[in-house]
Parts: structure tokens; sequence; C-alpha cells
């Protein structure tokens, strides 16, 4: 009998199955669509998660909750924060906005920072006063008054000097919209009450029922050392002592107790409204451009005084100018130096210049003057002007005004002076302003002369010079009859304001300020202005008399803005010249300068108390004013709404109080304030010395750069089971970010790292995420994605933090350890997280610090199913620190970071990952179907070491499936045919074997067999018996049978298009200058080095190093390129790559590129700088993601190419490594 074999397919379903399911899962899970907010968790404060609206809620749902810390949030405060709350002084529900004793600040911004108040609200420690920012406040009212708060605010005080005494005193204030720290200030108390004793009215200042504890003053006293407190009256003494709860020098009343304000808003979650996400997330908001309270670090400052006077109108600095790179510092100081103590000092009287850019003193700029500067302004032609009390520069005469050079000081140019041709007069200089080609001038002088011409314009307190002729205008006089001190041109150009000590105009009035037309004759703009005055009468001819005087004035916001006595900043609208706004800082002084920006108008005053916005009246303010703000020296308003800015809050000092008389910002928006400045505070409440004048840089008010979108990985299907949030990180110019995660409509959760973990949600759950700088701005949001609940078919096999047995050794490993045969039950067993070296670890592997350390763990987790043929979808996330290889009854579902071949127990990771990294990056498998099996089933995970001494290991395991239908297995049929014998007994039948085992019986004469169900690509033994009458049976015949491909599975050209981490690329590490064309397919990178990632200089888990030759001196940058291929191109999605950015990279496709980070615009050459260094693991913690545009991808090769960059030569690491996936369509 011989045989004839053929084969042929049949099927219905193909090997795509293991794929699908793989991803089932994981799109259950992640969905982008919009989804209602989740019933949110009990709001119990104790978690970010579970952040309360208030105090007061939380006490509402727990009403055993202690005093301590707890978390709240409202829509103002954006993401949650901690705070103290005192949950048992009446009723509880207090939130502790300030603590102290003696030293008490009313600034805006607060002291000290919230961490201060929560963490130390009493006791000694706390003596040293620390309050939250006012707009922290506000926002813990919800945006509410504080004039609506039902307890109003809550002082307790300390009654003696043990502390073991208390008092309760509670107070409301009439008109109080929002928080101020300015109690000294004269908020008009509504009611108050001191323990059980009532009352009302008095001011925050000074309110009370005696002299003695039913008393609180707010006031600064010489005698007290102006440190400012919640202070009992004048009978109530105290001691110096670091111990003593009251506080007060020897033989002194007003004792400043220990003090802690509280508030009691009753806000909930529920109650309040925090809008509403979209699905396409949230956009970038920043804050207002506004400079920070907190100066610059002194460079440089000047000293002395340059004419022998130290009186306020001889203050060390008076003002400022910019030209060529250098900001040019005026006054009556006579040296720069660099320290208090007089590091480099050196001579240089009256004006100096230093660099813009770093603030250094320029020393090739050295004029030699007379007199001191009080105006500078740069001329269009690169000159510099300056004005002042000087009669002579470098030798030559130059009475009040002159134009030098601005590189060496020299006289350059045409030269024109001023004169003042009255009796005894003294040609006096005080302010430049350039407008439309006209330099104006204001001061004390009757004539500009230009010299060596008898050219001679009358100019009577103003005037103006033809910058393009250099002469004085003769058809522009001001004819002002007293000195003017500020002149702002308006950059519309159609007039000159002045201000100064004058009180007409020819003879028309104009009592301290005047609006001037540009054009010929100077006459007053129209309407007539009539300016305001704080201390002013009017006799009976008219005349306005008092202190009205005005020193500064400049038009922003389409306002006219004057300052000056008494104490007074008015704004007045530019076209009717109505008063629109007005300040007084009533314990301070006069306004001396007025300059603005765009959007901000700044003032210096020798002030040191409070601002009134609304205030018209000194000295008594009255009532009508809206707020009271500190100010210190100087202020900030806002240009358009004429507010005042408190957030812009200073701390400064002066040498006499005589504070700003000259401000001014340059070119990089940094604002430079002199006067008798002597200190200031800079970041760290840092207090420094400030000669003269002081830098403050502007905010950041650029958003951090939108994170990649959104990968949730679960690791359990269960409700309540964990899902690992990912997303592609941020970048700041600022520095570092805080990732915002929004559950809902609402922040739940800041990070510092790329990830966050969820929760599988019982309803519909949206996420985005957002990156918040250290300033406050936060990018736009990530596209709003969804967690669903898991399916009613949902399977847990595994979830995370099951029991398993395990074995830490370097015994050799069984053969059969990883079936459902192996005995285990030596093994220890214990809860996951199990590993050794991480606080998160809920078993310790090696708790008896083994040595020499095993190099791998095994751990196996035995499961029951039932109707295993309906299982489908498995899917198996594993923690993988640092390699790992994934077992289903035996057959290996995956593996990662390990090399190809057989593992040991003894083989190592091929790299290595910190615990938290790997925890926020689980790896998938897809389980196969049809390993389980009915009954006892095992899955079984070997993990392994990158080297001995690792940091740690840790292991955790889920495994789920969906119950379904069991799949229609691709089969092909084999059908065999064989001949008859040709003599001997006549066969009545044949029966039939596969691989021994009998299959099938044929009726003689029939000599065929079709054997269905078989498995594509798979070889078959086959033999054919014939079987007589009397069961007589021959010789089997046999054949093998091997059956084809199927055609349905999926090829290439039906996959996604992958690149993995540790690939092998192409690559180079050198100096020599890249080829042009070095990223597109056509280069030939045949000479270039050949490695595997991670590629790495000084890194413990690098594949390749690609430094091994150690050139001298090192580059800057290496070069990588990897070459794949790509089927029916037309059929892809857009995909993503993530790469590892140390310390910077710019990545290209087939030649374009595809997105850089941490480099400079521009073209990019080998030795490019990256913009900014981070180290490896930093660098792998916060992979960047780029997206891959599917058009840019081609049939057949297609390359991807990397060029990384260094900080700096001597960079302590380098690394490259990047996984693309792109999906087809």
């Amino acid at each position: 009998m011989n045989s004839n074999v053929t084969a042929r397919r049949g099927g219905v379903r193909n090997a795509a199955l293991a794929v699908a399911a793989a991803a089932t899962l994981i799109a259950s899970l992640l969905a982008p669509a919009p989804a209602a907010r989740a019933d949110d968790p009990l709001p119990t404060g104790l978690t970010q998660e579970t952040a309360a609206g208030s105090c007061w809620e939380i006490k509402q749902n727990t009403p055993a909750a202690a005093s301590g810390i707890y978390w709240i949030v409202t829509p103002q405060l954006v993401a949650p924060e901690q705070f103290y709350c005192d949950q048992e002084t009446d009723g509880g529900g207090w939130v502790l906005i300030g603590r102290g004793r003696e030293g008490w600040k009313e600034g805006y911004n607060g002291l000290r920072s919230p961490a201060d108040v929560r963490n130390a609200p009493v006791g000694t420690p706390a003596f040293a006063p620390a309050q939250l920012p006012s707009k922290t406040v506000d926002a813990l009212l919800g945006g509410g008054r504080v004039d609506a708060l039902a307890d109003g605010i809550r002082v307790r005080r300390a009654t003696n000097q043990a502390g073991t005494t208390w008092q309760e005193a509670r107070l409301g204030i009439q008109a109080r919209d929002r928080w101020v720290w300015t109690f000294g200030a004269e908020h008009r108390v509504s009611s108050f009450r001191f323990d059980t004793s009532n009352g009302s009215g008095g001011q925050t200042n000074n309110f009370g029922l005696d002299n003695n504890y039913r008393r609180i003053v707010f006031s600064e006293q010489a005698t007290h050392t102006y440190l400012n407190g919640f202070a009992f009256g004048s009978n109530v003494g105290g001691s110096t002592s670091s111990s003593s709860y009251l506080w007060a020098p020897n033989g002194q009343g007003y004792a400043r107790p220990f003090a802690q304000v509280y508030l009691r808003p009753q806000l909930t979650i529920a109650g309040m409204d925090f809008g509403s996400i979209p699905e396409t997330g949230t956009p970038a908001t920043t804050l207002p451009a506004i400079l920070q309270s907190n100066a610059m670090t002194t460079v440089w400052g000047v000293s002395g005084f340059g004419n022998g006077s130290a009186g306020e109108l001889n203050t060390e600095v008076a003002e400022f100018g910019e030209a060529g790179g250098s900001v040019f510092v005026g006054g009556n100081f006579r040296y720069v130096q660099r320290t208090e103590a007089g590091g480099s000092q050196t001579e240089q009287r009256f004006i100096a210049a230093f660099n813009v850019a770093n603030g250094e003193w320029i020393d090739t700029f050295r004029p030699v003057l007379n007199g001191q500067v009080k105006a500078i302004a740069a001329l269009p032609d690169g000159r510099v002007a300056i004005g002042g009390q000087f009669s002579t520069v470098n030798g030559t005469p130059a009475t009040g005004l002159a134009f030098l050079d601005p590189t060496t000081g020299a006289l350059s140019g045409e030269q024109v002076i001023a004169e003042h041709r009255s009796t005894g007069g003294v040609p006096y200089i005080r302010d430049l302003d350039l407008q439309d080609g006209f330099l104006y001038v204001a001061g004390s002088f009757t004539h500009l002369t230009k010299v060596g011409t008898t050219r001679t314009g009358s100019s009577w307190n103003g005037g103006r010079i033809n910058l393009a002729t250099g002469n004085p205008d003769t058809a522009w006089n001001a004819g002002l009859n007293g000195t003017s001190v500020a002149v702002d041109a308006s950059e519309l150009g159609d007039r000159a304001y002045f201000s100064g000590y004058f009180k007409m105009k020819g003879t028309e009035r104009a009592t301290s300020a005047a609006a001037l037309q540009t054009v010929a004759g100077a006459p007053l703009s129209t309407p007539t202005w009539t300016p305001r005055f704080s201390a002013s009468s009017t006799d009976g001819n008219g005349n306005v008399t008092g202190n009205v005087w005005q020193l500064g004035i400049t038009e922003a916001g389409g306002k006219v803005w004057v300052g000056g006595s008494e104490h007074s900043l008015f704004a007045y609208d530019r076209t009717t010249f109505a008063s629109v706004g007005g300040s007084i800082t009533n314990a301070g002084g006069d306004f001396q300068t007025v300059e603005h920006t765009t959007d901000t108008v700044y003032a210096g005053c020798h002030c040191g108390h409070w601002v009134y916005q609304d205030a018209y009246t000194w000295r008594n303010v009255g009532t009508a004013w809206t707020q009271a703000d500190k100010i210190n020296l100087m202020g900030a308003w806002d240009a358009n709404t004429g507010k005042y800015i408190p957030e812009w809050s200073p701390t400064v000092q002066a040498r006499a109080g005589y504070g700003a008389w000259g401000t001014f910002v340059d070119s990089t928006g940094v604002l430079w304030a002199g006067g008798d400045f002597s200190r200031s505070v800079r970041t760290g409440t840092t207090s420094q010395w400030s000669g003269g004048y002081i830098r403050f840089a502007p905010r950041d008010a650029t958003a951090p750069t939108t994170s990649g979108a959104i990968t949730a990985t679960p690791n359990g299907t269960a409700i309540g089971s964990p899902v690992t949030l990912t997303w592609g990180a941020s970048t700041d110019t600022g520095g570092s970010v805080v990732y915002e995660v929004l559950r809902g409509n609402r922040v739940i959760a800041t990070t510092t790292t790329a990830s966050y973990t969820a929760t599988v949600p019982a309803t519909d759950t949206t996420y985005v995420v957002r990156a918040r700088d250290v300033t406050g701005n936060r990018s736009a949001s990530t596209t709003a994605v969804t967690l669903t609940p898991p399916s009613e078919t949902a399977l847990a096999f595994v979830e995370s933090g099951d029991t398993w047995s395990w074995r830490f050794s370097a015994d050799a490993l069984p053969a059969d350890w990883n079936t459902v045969a192996f005995d285990d039950s030596a093994w220890a067993t214990g809860a996951a997280i199990l590993g050794r070296g991480t606080a998160a670890a809920v078993t310790n592997i090696d708790p008896t610090a083994l040595s020499p350390r095993p190099l791998s763990a095994q751990y196996r987790s035995e499961f029951e199913v039932t109707d295993a043929t309906t299982v489908v979808d498995g899917t198996i996330t594993v923690l993988a620190n640092d390699g790992v290889v994934v077992y289903v009854n035996g057959v290996e579902i995956g593996r990662h970071r390990m090399p190809a071949g057989t593992v040991t127990q003894n083989t190592y990771a091929s790299s290595v990952v910190s615990h938290a990294v790997a925890n926020n990056g689980r790896v998938t498998f897809a389980v196969p179907y049809g390993l389980l099996v009915e009954g006892t089933n095992v899955v079984a995970a070997s993990a392994h070491s990158n080297y001995r001494t690792t940091p740690d290991v840790s292991f955790d395991l889920t495994y789920s499936a969906e119950r379904g239908d069991a799949p229609v297995i691709p089969h092909t049929t084999a059908t065999l045919t064989w001949t008859a014998p040709a003599a001997g007994t006549a066969p009545v039948s044949y029966t039939i074997t596969r691989d021994a085992v009998e299959v099938g019986t044929v009726e003689a004469p029939a000599t065929t067999f079709d054997d269905t169900g078989l498995a594509a690509v798979t070889t078959y033994e086959y033999g054919v018996t014939a079987v007589s009458a009397d069961d007589l049976a021959s010789t089997p015949v046999t054949t093998s049978v091997t059956t084809p491909v199927d055609p349905d599975a999926p090829g290439p050209a039906s996959l996604p298009v992958t690149v993995a981490n540790g690939a092998s690329w192409q690559w180079r590490f050198g100096t020599d200058a890249l080829p042009a064309d070095w990223a597109t397919p056509a280069f030939d990178d045949s000479t270039w080095s050949t490695g595997a990632g991670l590629f790495g200089l000084n890194v413990a888990s690098q594949a390749t190093n690609i430094n091994a030759a150690a050139p001298n001196p090192r580059p800057l940058s290496g070069q990588f390129r990897l070459t794949f291929e790509a089927l029916s191109a037309e059929t892809l999605a857009d995909g993503t790559v993530t790469v590892i950015a140390n310390d910077g990279v710019v990545l290209y496709l087939n030649g374009t590129e595809l997105g850089r980070h941490r480099l400079p615009t521009g073209t990019l050459t080998q030795n490019s700088y990256a913009t900014g260094t981070v180290s490896h693991t930093t660098a792998a913690a916060n992979r960047v993601t780029f997206t891959v545009p599917a058009s840019l991808i081609v049939d057949g090769e297609n390359v991807l190419a990397a060029s990384v960059h260094a900080n700096y030569r001597t960079t302590p690491d380098l690394s490259f490594d990047l996984a693309l996936t792109v999906p087809r369509q």
C-alpha cells in the first residue's frame, strides 16, 4: 500500500486574535470621549483626592475629625493644598491663616511659607510669624467677601507668658471684599467680642473695651522697635524672653502675644462651581506680566554723596536711561562698588553705566561732572542726553545739559546748554523725554542755547530741542512760571505733559500740571485740565493754595497719571481730563516719580505704610475708599483699570526713607528703581545690600508646553483596581513643572512625575493633565480621556497586591518550575509588591541581606478557571524591575529588558531601571488564547537584576481577561489517499492515526480520509493500517504532512510599525562636521559603528558605550540612524515616538524633523549645545513624546535619525534610546 497526501485549508478567524485581545481591555478603559464626573468620594480632606471645600465641610462629614492638617480645594485654589484645621473650638471647622508673636507684616504676599503656617501652628517654634498670602486666603473663601463671613475673623491670643491661658477674640470688618493683612490701616470694625464681652466700632489698628486684655492694637511703635502684633492694651506687659508667650520690652505695655488668626468659611465641594472641561481639554492660562516682588541679586551698587549733601533732593540715585546695551544710573553718588563693605570701590561721581544683561559695571564709561544728574535719555543717533545740576563735563562748560558718547562718556556731537537769565537763577534740568524727533526738557531755566552759535530759544521752565538740526525749537516755549519737575511726551505725539511747582502757563491758569500741545506755540490742550489736589484750598481770587506741587507725570492706559503732594497719585481721562481714579498714602509721603510700561504704572514715594484706593483727601482719607494695601517706597498700578496691584509688594529699606526718585524699565523688562535705597529682600527671604538702586525682574508669564497624550495601563479589572496613567513630559523655560491631574471638572492630585495611579471607576470618569510652573502659569491640558467601569464579562485572575509564592536564590531553577505540576510548597509566600530596596515593597524578599545577592527572583500564582474555552482577551501587566520573563502554564508569553535565549537564575537583565520608573511604566503582554485549562492554572515570572548591587528590585502583576465566545481556531484540512493492498486478505476497513493517536476509520473500499481542525504551518505524522474481517491488521504505512501558511494570518502589512527600545542602530560620536544629508535615507552610514540601545556615556545601564574610545576633546553630540521597513504605508495612522533626551535631542524621519527638546531653534551642527542639562535618571523617567505623521512614512525602507547633544562638554552623562509605534487605521 502506498500513500498520497494533499492538504487544503479553511478557517474563520486568524491569528490576529491575540493582537486584538491585547488591545480590548485598554480600549475599554481609555476612550477619548466626554463623560460625566464620577461620584466623588466623601470629602474628608485626608488625601488630595478627598479634598474638602473647607475645614467646616470636613467637620460636617467626619464629626470625630481631630485638629490637624487637611487637604482643601476651591475653584480659586485650583489644586488641593494642605492647611491646618482647628476642629475643636466652637464646633470646629476653622482654618488657620496666620500665627506668630511679634513681627507680623502687612504685605499682600504674606510672610514665610504656607508650610510654616500649617506645620507649626502653636508653640515656641511658631513665634516667628507666618502668614498665608492674601490671594490664598481669598481662595479659601471661594471668592466670597470677608465682610460676609458669618463668624467674622477669629484671633486666638495667649494671655500669660507661660502660654497656659488663652483669649478668644472675634471681629467683623465693614466694607471688606478681599483679604488684606493691613490691620494697621483704617479698616472699620463693625462688631467685636473678647471671650464673652461684646462691643462695636473702632478701627482694626485699635479697638476694644479697656486698656488691658480686651483690646487689640495693631500699630508699629518705636518703643517696640516697630515690630507689629495683635497687641493687648497699654496696661499689659510682657518679656523679650524667647519662651514668653507675651512679648514686650522691659517696662513697656502693649504686649504682643502669640496669636493665631482663623477664618471659618462654610464651603462644600458640592456647593461650588468648578466649571466644566470640554473634550478638547483646558486652554493654557498665564499670570499677569508683573514684576517679581523679590529683588534680583545685587551685582553692583553706588554709595557716598558726590556733592556732599544727603537730603531728599540729593539722593544717591535719581534717574536711569539705556543705550547701546548699557543702563545709565544718574544721581548724587560718589562711588560704584560691589559690596556693602566697599568691595571694588571706585570713584565715579554722578553717573555710571552698567551692563543691561548682567548688571556689571562698565568701566570704560567715565565722564567727569561737577554736579548731580537728574535726567537721562537715549537719543536716536546712539548718544546719551543727560540733565542735572552740573556746569561742566570733562572740564568743558556744559550747564545743566549735555550729550555724551555712550561708550566713553565724552561729549559727543552738537551740544545744547540750559540758561537761567533771571537774576540769581541757576539752570537745573529735572527731566527729559523723547518723542517724534524732539527732546523735551523740564526743569528750572529760561533758555536753551546751542553751543557755539547764537541760536537760542526762550524756554521758560520747559522747552524742546529739534534732534534733526540740533537746535532749540524757538517756536515752542512751555512758558511756565515755576520749575517743572517732570515731562512726559505722549506716545500719540499730540501733547507733552509737565508737572512741578508752577501756577501759570503764560497768562492762563495751570496749577502744578499742564498738558501742552506739540504744535507751534505750545498752547494748552483742550478741554481745560483742572487737576484736583488732596490738601488744598482756594482763595478769594480763585487761586489754589496749599501744598499742591506735583512731581511725577505720565500717560498710560488712556489716562494721565500725576503724583506729588500730599501723598497723592491721581488719574485723569486722557480725552476729557475727568478724574477717574485716585490713591492716597495717608501715613506715607509724597509721590515723586511716575513712569509706565505698556500695561503698568510704577510710582515711587517716601511712603511705607498703606495706599488707599479711591481716596482723594489728606490727612483724612474718609470712608469711601475701597482698598487699603501695603506700599513700601514704591508700588504698581494697572494702567488700564487704574487699580493698585498688591501682588507686587517688594520688601526694601532706604537710608533716610526718601524712597524711589527714579524708576525705569529696561529692554529686558527689568525695573530699575533708584533713590536712597540701602537694602532689599531677594528670593529665599534673604536680605541684601542694595546701594542706591534695586533691580526687579519680570515675573514669568509663559505657560509650560502641553504634556503628551495620556496612556492608561490597567493593573486589574475590578472596580477600585489601580490604573496607571502616564503622559509625555512638559517643559518650561523657568525650570521644573508640577502636573495637575483633573478628574471630572477639578484637580484631584498634583505630581512631579509624568504618571498618576487612578482606579477602575464605577461610572465613566474623565481625566485630563496639565503642567504648572513654579510661578503658577498653566499649560493647555491633554485632551480628555475616559476610564470606564469593567464590563460584566470581565475576569480577574490575578490582582495587584495579591499573594504569591516566591524564592530569591542562586540555586538552579528546576526545569518545570513555571508549570502547574511544580510543587512550590517549600517557597515563601507574601503579598505584592514584592521586592527589596524600595519603601513600596509590601514583602521584603531579602530580609537577611543575602551575600552574594542573587541575580533573580521567581514568583508563582495559581488560580482556578472554569469554561476555559470561553476565556478570551487575556492581558498581563507586570512591574518589571529590572527585567522579567512571564509564563502561563509553562509557556512564555513575553519578556522585557531581558536578553534572547535561555534564561537561568543567573541571567542578567539587559538594562537597569528604578522602582518608581518601572512602576509608572508597567509592561503589558497579551495572553494567547488556548493556554488556560479547566481547573488549576499558574502564572509564573522570573524577575532579574541588571547588576548584583542594583539599588532596588520590585515585582507585581495583574492578569485579566474577558468571558466570551470560544473563538474559531484557524485550521487546515489534510487529505490522505492510499492504494488498497494488491494481494493477501482483503481489508474491510482502514484505521487512521495522527501522531500515534487514532483519529478515524475508513470503510473499504474507500481509500481517502480528510483530517480537519489542523493548525497551520505544523508537521503531523500519520499512519494508515488495513484491517481484515477477522481483525487482522497490516503493518501501518506512515507519512509526514506539513500544513501550509494561513493566508488570513496577519502579515507585516496588517501589523503596526514599531521600533522597540534596545533596537540596533548605526551611530557616531565625533567632532567631524555632519554631512548635509546625514538624516536622509540616501545617506551611507556603513562606516558608522553599530550597537544596541540603551546608548550612553557614564550610564550604568547603557548597552552601548558611545565614549569607549574616550576622544579628547569630548564631542558635544552623537548621531544615530536606524532603518526600518513599512508595508502598505497608506493604511498607517499617525503614531508616536518617545525618546530619552539627555541632555537635548532632535529627531528626524526620512530627513524631516519630528521635533526637538532642550535644543535651540535654527540650524544645528555637531557642535550645538543643548539649552539645559538633565541626568539620565530624570530623562528616562520623563521621556519626550513627538507625533509621527503617517504621511512621512513610505513603502519600503524608512530612516529614523537622532542627534543627541550635551549642555556642556564635561556633562556627567549622556543617554539615548527610543520607542516608535505607528498603528494601522
